[in-house]
């Protein structure tokens, strides 16, 4: 995988992803998914996207369906590759 170094993408990048995040958010406020800037990567046709919940304590399966439903959706409607990468606390 390649770090992505071309400021517009990552822009790009990390405002498509908050876009299709934000219906995915909880509605009570529990917990924010956040996008790590520089944690976008790409391979093939592929990109890499790491998300972080805040705070970090949030556990994983709390918010995996969120991830592959925004992923989902960014496929569906933008036709772009996007895995997004729960990031490892800590």
């Amino acid at each position: 995988m390649t770090p992505v170094s071309d400021q517009s993408r990552v822009d790009e990048i990390v405002r498509l992803v908050e876009q299709y995040l934000s219906p995915h958010q909880p509605k009570d406020g529990s917990f924010k998914l956040t996008v790590i800037r520089g944690g976008i990567q790409e391979e093939d046709d592929w990109v890499y996207v790491t998300v972080r919940p805040e705070p970090e304590s949030v556990r994983t399966y709390d918010y995996y369906g969120r991830l592959a439903e925004a992923e989902s959706d960014l496929e569906e409607k933008e036709s772009v590759k996007v895995l997004l990468v729960p990031a490892i606390p800590g």
